[in-house]
């Protein structure tokens, strides 16, 4: 409707003249109004149809006007406003585009056999236009389907050179109904009028994937490729079908293709990522990402890019990111719950804190946003608010292990409550008996309560690598032996984790005094 009116706008004028040759000041008026009419439409403002009506009034005549006028009210859902106008239909000659108007008009009045022949009359003033079949296509494909394909069959014998596009057509009918085998066997027919007919191709592509016949449909695409026709939608399907047969190098060709044709393609740069990822490149990954045309807008590929920025050891890239995704996704839960996770990370307890106190109170049943604020908590040494939270978490999932064992560690680290403690971490471990945080967890409460016997034990039993990897666990095993006078093993063990735990290095530091 828009371009009806814009293609219209240097030759309305004009016309409007030849029928009354109004005065110069009316003809100013009237091409200001129009031009208002058309501002208005571009800008979908209702205010459309009142510029119309004045525009008519400096040529009440005006036949393109009436016509617009009636295609205004359609649009805005106004018929007996249309109903003023419809006579335009009766001056003069009528012209493909009066018929095709007419024909909407009287289809919108359930005047379903008069909208027919309207059309048939906009078809009949310009048979080459192919456009103008569509709009009684539609008509017959709700009225009457069988109708629908028995018109497009005869205009296929009656317009030779359009019989490919009219048996596309008609296999698009079928298509839309669901009927594959007719479908296929109109798109065979519009193939045999023109081999090189790429909309019947890519509708037996199309058939093709809806059954789930992934190969038969590459097959289609191959052919198009081979015709010259490319676009970015025919390579990312064709290296779909490839990633689903696990031939990861020909779906990376494929895709990269389409991505050298639109280089912002969503679902190439998508995979693209994914296939990066795969290989471990994860630099690449972020870059693809990065270019696709609804990054801005796609909250999970923000999430994405700071996960890849995890895998690149770059933890405050990670952080930086989700900052930005954070501002830009106020909404969002899941940026919310892994921002605060990244800044938990980087040991900004507080932002991290401010982060799970805004999600707990949007969504007071988001447990896990509950565990990870007492964790926040517990970093900021806010231990009541902390429990308070735990308790939180525990009415919702009595049996949450990591929260039993955050409060039993918590109480422990403290020293305070010790009995209480227990029972907490004897839960956790009737939960979940070999998870080596909560096993440490229960060493390091028999530490605080003297008994480094029962402690060590359970230490000593981890493996070397795990000592080795996990700092707290080798600060815990080496405060336990300092404290049974093996001084010279609790250096070893501080030593490699002095770096990330102040009390290690307190410790340390002490030993190396007293010998």
């Amino acid at each position: 409707m828009k371009r009806d009116i814009f293609l219209g706008l240097f030759l309305f004028v004009g016309t409007c003249v030849m029928a009354q040759e109004p005065s110069a000041t009316n003809e100013k008026q009237l091409f200001n109004d129009f031009l208002r009419a058309v501002y208005a439409q571009w800008e979908q403002d209702p205010q459309s149809l009142r510029y119309l009506e004045k525009a008519l009034k400096q040529a009440p005549d005006s036949k393109y006007l009436k016509r617009l006028l009636v295609l205004q009210a359609l649009a805005d859902n106004k018929i007996e406003v249309a109903d003023q106008y419809a006579d335009y239909i009766n001056q003069d000659e009528n012209d493909a585009e009066d018929w095709n108007v007419y024909g909407a008009y009287l289809w919108k009045k359930g005047q379903i056999s008069q909208a027919e022949e309207a059309y048939k009359k906009a078809i009949d003033c310009s048979p080459e236009d192919i456009q103008r079949i569509y709009p009684y296509l539609a008509l017959l494909s709700v009225s009457s389907p069988q109708k629908a394909v028995d018109t497009l069959e005869d205009l296929a014998v009656k317009y030779p050179d359009m019989a490919a596009s009219l048996y596309t057509e008609i296999g698009n009918l079928f298509l839309r109904r669901k009927d594959a085998q007719h479908s296929l066997a109109y798109y065979e027919k519009a193939l045999k009028e023109n081999p090189e007919y790429v909309e019947a191709r890519l509708g037996k592509a199309e058939v093709y994937e809806r059954s789930s016949q992934f190969f038969l449909m590459l097959h289609e695409l191959e052919e198009l490729e081979k015709m010259g026709f490319a676009n970015a939608s025919t390579y990312a399907r064709m290296a779909s079908v490839y990633l689903l047969g696990k031939d990861f190098p020909k779906a990376e060709q494929y895709f990269l293709k389409a991505k050298a044709v639109q280089n912002d393609d969503v679902p190439s740069c998508y995979f693209l990522a994914l296939l990066s990822e795969k290989k471990g490149d994860f630099a690449q990954a972020i870059n693809y990402l990065k270019e696709a045309k609804d990054y801005e807008d796609d909250a999970g590929k923000w999430l994405q890019v700071s996960f890849y920025q995890q895998k690149l050891n770059q933890p405050q890239a990670s952080v930086a990111t989700l900052r930005q995704a954070y501002q830009k996704f106020p909404d969002s839960v899941e940026i919310a719950f892994f921002y605060g996770l990244a800044l938990q990370q980087t040991k900004e307890w507080r932002t991290a804190a401010r982060v799970f106190e805004k999600l707990t109170t949007s969504r007071p049943d988001y447990t896990d946003a509950w565990f990870q604020y007492a964790y926040a908590l517990e970093g900021l040494k806010k231990y009541k608010k902390m429990e308070t939270a735990l308790g939180h978490v525990l009415t919702q999932q009595p049996s949450h292990a990591q929260a039993l064992n955050l409060w039993a560690y918590s109480l422990a680290q403290r020293g305070v409550r010790l009995e209480e403690a227990q029972g907490y971490i004897a839960r956790a471990l009737a939960v979940s008996p070999n998870d080596y945080t909560f096993i440490d967890t229960q060493a390091w409460l028999y530490f605080k309560q003297g008994q480094l016997e029962q402690a060590a034990q359970l230490l000593f039993a981890f493996p070397a690598e795990i000592v080795m990897s996990i700092p707290e666990i080798a600060y815990h095993l080496g405060a336990v032996l300092a404290a049974q006078g093996n001084t010279q093993e609790a250096l070893s063990l501080l030593e490699k984790a002095r770096e990330e735990i102040p009390e290690a290095e307190k410790l340390y530091k002490k030993l190396l005094r007293s010998r």
